[in-house]
């Protein structure tokens, strides 16, 4: 199995995310932690996969710029009714 290294592509196992290792860091104890390109973040090496290539992203495959704009002004109406609800709560006191 290939060794993750500077400048590897590796997924995060957690949520997914995927970004190019730029620093490799080993502390003391032996915890090795790498730095990913994507998030600006260090990630323990042992909750990292290697990957080849980045996954296609098909869910905008053949959408129309019209359609892509759609969904995307939905997204935003959505965001915004939640941050509605978010001011009218209340704190005690």
């Amino acid at each position: 199995m290939a060794e993750i290294r500077e400048d590897s592509l590796v997924r995060y196992m957690g949520t997914g995310t995927i970004g190019k290792v730029k620093v490799l860091k080993t502390e003391d104890d032996g915890t090795v932690w790498a730095y990913l390109d994507s998030t600006g973040l260090y990630y323990k090496l042992d909750t990292l996969e290697l990957i080849e290539k980045p996954p296609e992203r098909k869910e905008l495959e053949g959408m129309t710029l019209e359609q892509i704009q759609e969904r995307f002004k939905q997204t935003q109406e959505m965001m915004d009714a939640a941050k509605m609800q978010d001011e009218n709560l209340e704190t005690g006191g």
